[in-house]
């Protein structure tokens, strides 16, 4: 299958890799436990400020981890497609996202954001009370990594870091690490995706949705693709709209994924915290059926090269500054 490029104004709908798992203890070493603490907050990632209910016009903090990306040409920055920050100095997307040009160079990481057409976000929380979140942050791009062995024919270890140029602020609320999955054996029949995504005649949305998804097999996969290769390498797996969104009451209602490159497929374990599945890598052209699948990159498999790449980069960082 292709890469699709997306503009601003026609969005193309993407496909993504989502992971079926949820989290579960590893027995590790004492130093790779402390470097976990130190580059992933695993203490504190994925803190979900709700309790319940996961409705699909998301809530004010409900993705803290949700990252925006800014594209800059001449003097105009257009924010679009997701990232997930894992660390203060390091936000995790797709391959593609990095590499996007159709409206300039990647330059800025948006940290915080929630509602795209407010300077400052503001929510109702209670009867008479409304909460409001800090400005958010644009952070320059320091630098990119991607993946050695990304292949973009195969669109496989479709996988990269981008670097900030300074930490993002994490408050509490609305800047939060996520936690990541990391064990490759896990299953989840519980999976959500997350995404500014919407339709050709409105735009993206401007608060993040949410839809439950669902796995579906290699073969399933391949048959409803038929005209596409679909590679399934490193683990990835296909996911499709959960059946509570494929019956809308209204074609305004109908989900849509488009501009969503880069979205996390997630879910909750531990204490009501949200947990990294995988990355929407790629899918149908738009206008996607309905019950056309997504192909998603999990997490699980490159969780060692996230951890190591991101210990080396500060190595390196570090070893530039003092010299």
């Amino acid at each position: 299958m292709g890469r699709i490029s997306v503009s601003v104004l026609l969005l193309v709908s993407l496909g993504f890799r989502a992971g079926c798992c949820a989290y579960s203890a590893m027995q590790v070493d004492d130093s790779s436990e402390s470097s976990e603490r130190s580059l992933l907050n695993t203490e504190n990632c994925g803190k979900r400020y709700y309790d319940s209910e996961f409705p699909v016009d998301s809530r004010l903090f409900e993705h803290p981890w949700l990252a925006r990306f800014g594209y800059k040409k001449d003097e105009t920055v257009n924010y679009v497609f997701q990232g997930l920050l894992i660390n203060s100095r390091y936000v995790l997307t797709t391959v593609f996202v990095t590499q996007f040009k159709d409206m300039g160079l990647l330059a800025y990481v948006r940290i915080g954001e929630h509602n795209s057409s407010t300077v400052i976000d503001c929510e109702q929380q209670t009867p008479g009370e409304e909460k409001c979140a800090p400005a958010v942050q644009d952070i320059l791009v320091d630098a990119i990594i991607i993946h050695p062995d990304y292949d973009s024919f195969r669109q496989v270890n479709d996988v990269a870091l981008v670097r900030l140029r300074s930490s993002a602020n994490a408050d509490g609320d609305s800047v939060i690490p996520i936690c990541l999955n990391r064990d490759v054996d896990l299953q989840s029949t519980f999976l959500l995706i997350a995404s500014w995504c919407g339709r050709r005649d409105t735009g993206l949305s401007t608060v993040p949705k949410q839809y439950m998804m669902k796995t579906i097999s290699p073969h399933e996969c391949t048959a409803l693709l038929p005209r596409h290769t679909v590679s399934l390498a490193n683990g990835m797996f296909c996911i499709v709209f959960d059946e509570k969104h494929t019956q809308p009451t209204a074609p305004a209602l109908e989900p849509n994924l488009r501009g969503g490159s880069g979205a996390p497929i997630y879910t909750v374990h531990e204490g009501n915290r949200i947990f990294l599945i995988g990355l929407l890598s790629y899918g149908p052209r738009y206008p996607a059926k309905l019950h056309e699948p997504y192909v998603i990159t999990p997490i699980a498999p490159f969780y060692s090269w996230l951890l190591d790449t991101m210990e080396r980069d500060f190595e390196q960082q570090a070893y530039i500054t003092a010299d």
